[in-house]
């Protein structure tokens, strides 16, 4: 049987040792955590594999670009070297005809709520043409999806020369209540988005020119872009004319659209598919190969490469009726430049993308 001093001395180690196991599991836990985290961040598990579930798709259909000819390119990123891209991402059904398509009621009616409630044309491609009597202004609105141009004939009466344009504020406002007038406002907008140029009218060659700032400019353009879609932006095939925009001037001190373009097509986001992504050097080739659409050649030229600074991946926000939103390289460069290159795979493509209007 254990004498007192021998259990003292037993007692003793077990507390020594209880203590130094519990010092030890504190300091091994947050040590484990520290290591598994570290672990997962730098060898992330393998997404699963595209869902491919619309099968092969329709390439994306580019309006005619305006800039012609054959380009050089260098590649100067801050990197100094291609960008890891993703090696898939999500493709969406786009509605491209509205749920009410040939209701010939419901297309009046549109245009009476934003202002023009005289038919005075129709085409063979459901395009209906309609007057406000007041103004002039004349609507261009397709039956089919309900977007459509407004114009007002500034060039016989260009009321704004030698008025202060609006100041991008009001003329955002008049635009937005213009279009919640027609139940047209997008609940995608994101107005923090909104770019802003200014012009002058040039009344001996009849059109606006850039104006440097808004304090010597008569007409303010809003571009209205969408919110980002799973962190990517959304890009009109010019950035500089998105596919809702307006002009807007003064009249009497009152703000006034005198031009615009709504061209909208809803994205079901619950319809949607995952796809695999070309890699970054392939698309580069291609770039270099003369294979991606120019969205706005800026102040460059063929006389000299241009120098691309930065790539990324975006959404194609299409001005055409497409069936899907699909994810499209961007290669952005010096002086304003800007090229869209389709980045599915294109084993998942039908045909190779057409242009034109």
């Amino acid at each position: 049987m254990p004498t007192l001093t021998e259990t003292a001395v037993t007692a003793r180690k077990v507390i020594k040792y209880s203590i130094i196991a519990i010092i030890g599991i504190s300091l091994l836990v947050p040590a484990s955590n520290a290591f598994r985290a570290y672990w997962e961040k730098t060898h992330p598990a393998p997404p699963p594999a595209p869902t491919v579930s619309f099968g092969q798709i329709p390439a994306i259909t580019f309006p005619q670009s305006q800039a012609q000819g054959q380009y050089q390119f260098q590649l100067q990123t801050i990197e100094g070297v291609l960008p890891s891209m993703p090696t898939q991402a999500k493709v969406y059904f786009v509605f491209t005809v509205g749920p009410k398509f040939f209701d010939e009621e419901k297309t009046r009616e549109k245009a009476r709520l934003l202002g023009f409630p005289e038919e005075i044309a129709r085409d063979p491609y459901y395009r209906y043409t309609f007057k406000n009597p007041q103004t002039s202004a004349t609507l261009k609105l397709d039956m089919l999806n309900e977007n459509f141009e407004v114009r007002y004939p500034f060039e016989i009466d260009p009321f704004f020369i030698g008025q202060a344009s609006p100041t991008p504020q009001q003329a955002l406002g008049i635009i937005q209540n213009f279009l919640a007038g027609g139940n047209s406002w997008p609940d995608d907008i994101d107005k923090e988005k909104t770019k802003n140029l200014f012009f002058k009218y040039d009344q001996g060659k009849r059109e606006l020119f850039l104006a440097p700032s808004l304090s010597e400019a008569e007409v303010v353009k809003v571009n209205l872009f969408r919110a980002d879609l799973e962190g990517l932006p959304l890009l009109p095939p010019n950035p500089q004319d998105s596919n809702i925009s307006f002009l807007v001037g003064q009249k009497e001190g009152k703000s006034i659209i005198i031009a615009g373009k709504y061209i909208h097509f809803p994205i079901h986001q619950e319809q949607m598919a995952t796809y695999p992504l070309k890699n970054s050097t392939l698309a580069w080739e291609e770039v270099k190969a003369g294979k991606a659409f120019i969205g706005n050649l800026g102040n460059n030229s063929a006389d000299k490469p241009i120098i691309i600074r930065r790539i990324y991946l975006a959404y194609f926000d299409p001005s055409l009726p497409q069936n899907f939103l699909q994810p499209i390289f961007v290669f952005e460069g010096d002086n304003d430049f800007i090229a869209y290159l389709p980045a599915i795979d294109s084993s998942w493509i039908k045909e190779t993308a057409s242009t034109g209007e």
